[in-house]
């Protein structure tokens, strides 16, 4: 089984590459953030034309989150980790007996912020939720744009970003907490060099000079642990050649793990 997560920044942009990566590469589930799409539009035929069943939850201009799936899911839930905020930042889906839940963390600004501090109360919610599914479930997996880069070794400067936003103490603390739960960053099994990275500035010529950060996360249970077999960066999207239908590239890489 193939899951893989992506921040596409714009499904109606990306639409043409997210249609390539389903052809390309063959997801069973393929998760999206930043889909910046209301549900009335999302493009529904098309992705079915690929093949692929839609469940979407989105918002216009920001944010949005989607589970493109082979398969139909079993059940389906908007909005787990809410806020008094509407914001269309995560959606769980059962498919195949797994539990998959699509997230867009909250990005946040200056450490010290209002919304420095809503990142880190949206990031609590989100372990609450996380502890309720595994009284459920001990298949389970949370993956998406986490907006934190989880050690040194996942930026590209630490004295540039030591203690910033993305890579402050605090920040990484709440993603220890979710880890500590019994969830597993399947990253970390592959051998991979520091500074292995998913996401990169647009400006400066940033992906060019490997300038960034990896923020794109799959945590799965320890049970799934055991059956991932491989992990992907999809670095070659990134590319504005990949695509040539649409050669204006998300500025995040597809993560994918195989499942045996």
């Amino acid at each position: 089984m193939i899951i893989s997560t992506w921040n596409v920044n714009s499904i109606k942009v990306r639409i043409h590459a997210v249609i390539q990566y389903l052809s390309e590469y063959h997801p069973d589930v393929l998760v999206l953030q930043e889909t910046k799409c209301l549900d009335e539009n999302f493009p529904i035929d098309q992705i079915s034309d690929a093949g692929y069943h839609s469940t979407f939850f989105g918002q216009k201009t920001y944010n949005g989150v989607a589970i493109l799936s082979k398969k139909k899911p079993d059940s389906i839930e908007y909005n787990p980790v809410a806020t008094s905020k509407k914001e269309a930042r995560s959606l769980t889906a059962v498919i195949d007996g797994i539990t998959i839940v699509n997230l867009y963390v909250v990005n946040g600004q200056d450490v010290g912020t209002d919304k420095y501090s809503y990142k880190l109360d949206w990031l609590k919610k989100l372990t609450s939720y996380a502890k309720k599914l595994l009284t459920k479930s001990d298949k389970v997996i949370l993956l998406g744009d986490f907006n934190i880069a989880p050690s040194d070794d996942d930026v590209f400067d630490i004295d540039i970003t030591k203690d910033q936003i993305l890579c402050s103490p605090q920040e990484r603390s709440a993603l220890k907490n979710l880890l500590k739960l019994g969830f597993h960053d399947c990253f970390i099994d592959f051998g991979f060099p520091p500074q292995t990275f998913t996401w990169w500035d647009y400006r400066s010529g940033a992906f060019q000079r490997n300038i960034g950060y990896r923020i794109d996360l799959i945590l799965v249970t320890d049970f799934l642990k055991k059956a991932c077999k491989d992990y992907i960066i999809d670095k070659e999207t990134r590319h504005k050649s990949w695509c040539l239908a649409e050669p204006r590239t998300s500025d995040h890489a597809p993560v994918r793990i195989i499942l045996k």
